[in-house]
């Protein structure tokens, strides 16, 4: 059996067993209640029925109380021993017999010293107990059915969660070992090579340098590494102050980049560092996929636009670029890890920014972030 129908069943198990319990406290208590209040009924008949007729429906006994062994032979068809010694000693008894509810009245002080019992069927309490079992039990059903089919989507849905989850964290661990990997080789195959015979000390120095980029590849994806795996409260710690975000812009322009803002005035509030990492990484893929060609940057009102004429995304894996580590299927020439975009999702989206991403295959892409 599956893991979301094992929950589903354990759910609606425990579930169903809770309203069992509950609909049957509720019954029991209904039944007695509507049990007490027709003895109570009965208690004011018998009073009223003592010295006359019963109604349609009741009948009467009337036994001789001086006549000890006999009454008590007729009374213990009704009632208990302790029931008997009760009525003996002036209480009024109430009792069931064969479907019948009964009370017995004896009055010590009376001179005819008369034992009256009075038993009737509560026809109307009867009905109501009918209809109110069969209500809970039509309710219990719809309820088990309901329980089951809810228990089953919400679980179902609760391990497809589960599943994605753990599917793109063994994906993200498996790109991850692959891209730490390929700089490690290489700077270990760049030893092993320098290290075959002695060298020019040019020679020597461009390996060096050749090691020292991939070193650098290395602790830039580590530092990316660890900050995705950072909390969103641990990230938000990080000091914010406010932002004019036009003249922060500047900082990113160069001669392929034109910008053109239509206020100075809109203010973010975000940490500088944290905001720069996720703009320049927005703009460098723009300038990455471009060529040679220009990049335009827009900020209206609260609106920044990135927009390229580079190779563009394949519209069928636009929802899969924001995933750590991967990369458009028409990206594979060009350098880089898969990861800053996913970096600039988590950096941007903790500040309240939504991203929006049009693209169209060799038109280019446009970036929209909505602060």
């Amino acid at each position: 059996m599956k893991a979301g129908n094992k929950i589903a069943l354990m759910y609606a198990a425990v579930a169903i067993g809770v309203i069992a319990l509950v609909s049957c406290l509720f019954y029991f208590l209904m039944v007695y209640h509507i049990d007490h209040l027709y003895f109570s009924s009965q208690q004011q008949r018998i009073e009223e029925v003592v010295d006359s007729h019963p109604a349609a429906g009741e009948k009467k006994l009337v036994l001789d109380a001086k006549d000890k062994p006999e009454t008590r032979k007729v009374l213990s068809r009704y009632l208990s021993d302790s029931q008997i010694e009760d009525l003996f000693s002036g209480k009024m008894i109430h009792f069931k017999h064969a479907g019948e509810f009964g009370t017995a009245l004896y009055s010590p002080e009376d001179q005819d010293k008369q034992i009256v019992l009075l038993l009737s069927e509560n026809t109307y309490g009867k009905g109501i107990r009918k209809r109110f079992g069969w209500l809970l039990a039509g309710t219990f059903l719809l309820s088990t059915v309901l329980i089951y089919i809810i228990g089953k989507r919400y679980s179902v849905r609760m391990v497809n969660t589960i599943d994605a989850a753990y599917q793109s964290e063994k994906d993200f661990i498996s790109n991850a070992s692959h891209e730490i990997n390929n700089p490690l080789t290489a700077i270990l195959g760049e030893c092993e090579i320098t290290l075959l015979k002695e060298r020019t000390p040019g020679e020597y120095e461009a390996a060096l340098k050749r090691i020292a980029t991939e070193t650098k590849r290395i602790v830039q994806l580590m530092k990316h590494l660890l900050f995705l795996s950072h909390g969103d409260k641990e990230i938000l710690k990080n000091a914010t102050e406010p932002i004019m975000l036009a003249n922060f812009l500047m900082q990113f322009l160069d001669d392929r980049i034109h910008f053109s803002p239509d206020t100075f005035a809109f203010v973010v509030d975000a940490n500088p560092h944290l905001l720069k990492i996720a703009i320049s990484n927005l703009i460098n893929n723009a300038l990455k996929y471009s060529g040679d060609k220009p990049v335009e940057i827009r900020l209206r009102g609260s609106v920044l636009e990135i927009e390229d004429q580079g190779i563009g995304i394949p519209e069928e894996e636009l929802d899969r670029i924001y995933q750590p580590f991967y990369r458009a299927s028409n990206t594979r020439e060009f350098k880089g890890h898969g990861i800053g975009l996913s970096l600039t999702m988590r950096i941007l989206t903790l500040y309240g920014a939504e991203v929006k991403i049009r693209s169209a295959i060799g038109t280019g892409t446009t970036v929209s972030v909505h602060f």
